[in-house]
């Protein structure tokens, strides 16, 4: 009842949990169609429609209004992560990807406030406007700790397993090698084995860059319901399923709240690192998952729209981040609360390349979340 797993180990599934560490212009309406038309019918003067005028000029990259921080709220929520930010604002430039979307995600963070809770006073947040794309690692991680705590409630205390499946290598487009995951889990999904087996569950896709290969490697890490799933079974089931793939993982889970956080990783962070320094690869991972969902729920798993534990607070404006950000840099006096939420000391020198100075770091992810 072994089979390899995605990380070349043999494993029990029955005695195992899951690991972290493992798991141009244009001018419309000028255009003689036939030559020999008298050049007058082309006069803008006497055959043109002003609204039917359209002049569009090529977008550049206002990188300007990223890398300068003109808006407070937006450098305090980038600053971690502006070089990445940079290559994907050029990509979704080069794509010529939707105005609104650009300019959504180059507008991320800004008008932030200060909020502070009606019935708990002690009780300090920061809102302000987010794109919610994606390829905006704050967004896409808040996406994932707040899904995280839907499956988290989903799961409850039943017995779960963490199935991992894969592809074999080879040289096709990400966008071909995730159509075909997709429709081989499709597949797999509707098989008297995995029905009579699986009752329901999540499932998202983790997608890798092998450096020694050149290839991408898209696969799925599953949250599931049901009965026992024998690992050599279900690799030879996945086998039939996918024509040529074998190589599947399969656990029990013994820690819920583990198990929905990793699961939630690759919906927060679906890019990986290298790929922001190679523009080819970072284009291609773009239109690849243009449009493309990332998290599946199937069979009966029918996930909390909101955590159990979501915040029941109501909260009232305190003040701007701007106005905060001011007031520090001239030495004005700031509710230490304030201060510490920002993590800022007094006084503080702040200019536009580094706009905030924070007085303690802050905090790292342990190895297990990375």
């Amino acid at each position: 009842m072994l089979v390899a797993g995605s990380s070349g180990g043999l494993r029990d599934p029955r005695n195992s949990s899951p690991e972290p560490s493992s798991i141009q212009p244009k001018i419309a309406g000028c255009e003689a169609k036939d030559p020999a038309m008298d050049a007058r019918t082309c006069d803008p003067a006497t055959s043109l429609d002003l609204q039917e005028l359209t002049v569009q000029q090529p977008r550049e990259p206002r990188l300007a209004g990223i890398t300068n921080h003109d808006d407070l709220g937006m450098a305090f929520r980038h600053s971690g992560w502006n070089r990445e930010r940079l290559a994907v604002d050029a990509a979704f430039v080069a794509l010529g990807m939707a105005d609104n979307r650009i300019d959504a995600f180059r507008s991320c963070g800004g008008d932030a406030w200060v909020f502070r809770s009606n019935e708990h006073p002690d009780r300090l947040r920061i809102s302000a406007n987010y794109c919610h794309d994606r390829f905006c690692l704050p967004c896409a991680t808040s996406h994932g700790t707040i899904l995280a705590a839907r499956i988290r409630d989903w799961l409850g205390s039943e017995p779960a397993r963490f199935v991992t499946l894969t592809l074999a290598s080879d040289s096709k487009p990400l966008a071909d090698r995730l159509d075909r995951l997709i429709a081989a889990f499709r597949r797999f999904r509707r098989t008297r084995w995995w029905s009579r087996r699986v009752q329901g569950g999540v499932a998202t896709t983790e997608i890798k860059w092998s450096v020694k290969s050149a290839h991408w490697h898209p696969h799925l890490h599953i949250l599931c319901r049901g009965e026992y799933l024998p690992a050599e079974e279900l690799s030879k089931q996945w086998h039939i399923a996918t024509g040529d793939s074998y190589i599947v993982d399969v656990r029990l889970v013994n820690d819920p709240d583990q198990a929905s956080s990793y699961i939630a990783k690759y919906v927060s962070k679906p890019c990986p690192r290298s790929t922001y320094r190679d523009v080819d690869r970072l284009q291609e991972m773009i239109m690849a998952l243009t449009g493309r969902r990332l998290f599946i729920a199937f069979g009966t798993c029918n996930l909390p729209k909101r955590p159990a534990d979501a915040d029941p607070d109501t909260w009232v404006k305190v003040q701007s981040l701007d106005e905060i950000m001011w007031k520090v840099q001239r030495g004005v006096p700031v509710d230490p609360a304030i201060l510490a939420l920002l993590r800022l000391e007094q006084p503080c020198q702040i200019t536009t390349t580094t706009p905030l100075c924070r007085g303690s770091p802050r905090p790292q992810p342990s190895p297990s979340q990375n």
